[in-house]
């Protein structure tokens, strides 16, 4: 799957649309999960709002402030932080699905006047310079084609002294063109390294204060999620429909095992000058 960056909200946007409300697999979160050993016994919807919780403490948020949530999904991260901190949160996302569900999300959680979603370009935001006190992009990145241009646009809507948090997959070890293509699949573009990521993030203008490699404990995420499947939960066959609860599995095994097997986790936070 070959992807410009031009094309590229509308072509991830329709990845996002065709998953629709498959998405409540995740309990609605589309990131991985934190577990601090193997002996932790939380459950998959545990472990994601962990890593909600933990990615939204480095931002440092303050009642009252606006947060940018990057790639917002269907907004239960956004929610649980604007519950968490009081803060306004405004959700982007090239999904029109996304938006909707956002929307109603919130509307149903009671923080309608706190959690906003809008479709729009990562790549291009429609939004002032220095338009927020903090941005999020958890687990979005991944999905951007010129990943230095959506960090460029991180920069330019924060604050001077705002704070930013981002997730990505990085790649730790070579990746042959046959698992590109896999990633591909899932909305997974060319994962950098480690080093490669920070040193985007650098350019763009923002300043690295801190990084955390959580892909050991998180590489989980992708047995919990395929445990649901093997287990032929009848449940997921109810909601969804077993031929289209197979179509995901199998889709899914592919991305799974080339994540699994070469990708980690890293957190990267920080602030913009100023």
């Amino acid at each position: 799957m070959s992807i410009s960056a031009e094309g590229e909200a509308d072509e991830v946007g329709g990845i996002y649309d065709a998953m629709s409300d498959l998405v409540e697999i995740y309990h609605g979160n589309i990131h991985l999960g934190y577990w601090s050993g193997d002996d932790d016994a939380t459950p998959l919807a545990g472990a994601l709002d962990r890593v909600t919780d933990l990615v939204a403490n480095t931002l440092a948020l303050e009642h009252g402030q606006h947060l940018l949530d990057l790639g917002c999904g269907v907004g239960e991260p956004a929610i649980r932080i604007a519950r968490r901190f009081g803060v306004r949160v405004t959700g982007i996302t090239n999904s029109a699905w996304h938006v909707a569900e956002t929307t109603r999300r919130a509307a149903a959680a009671g923080v309608a006047d706190l959690v906003t979603a809008r479709h729009a370009d990562a790549g291009a935001l429609p939004f002032p310079d220095a338009a927020f006190d903090a941005v999020l992009a958890l687990d979005s990145l991944p999905n951007a084609v010129d990943k230095g241009r959506w960090l460029r646009e991180v920069a330019r809507v924060l604050r001077p002294g705002g704070r930013f948090a981002v997730t990505a997959y990085p790649a730790r070890t070579a990746l042959t063109p046959e698992d590109r293509e896999v990633l591909a699949t899932h909305a997974i573009f060319d994962p950098p390294t480690a080093a490669e990521l920070c040193d985007l993030v650098a350019r763009a203008g923002l300043v690295v204060e801190r990084r955390w490699d959580w892909g050991d404990r998180a590489v989980r995420t992708y047995d919990e999620v395929a445990a649901l499947f093997r287990a032929g939960d009848p449940a997921l066959a109810d909601t969804y429909g077993a031929e289209r609860v197979r179509a995901f599995e199998h889709g899914l095994a592919p991305v799974f095992e080339v994540c699994r097997a070469k990708l980690g986790y890293l957190v990267v936070a920080g602030h913009a000058p100023g």
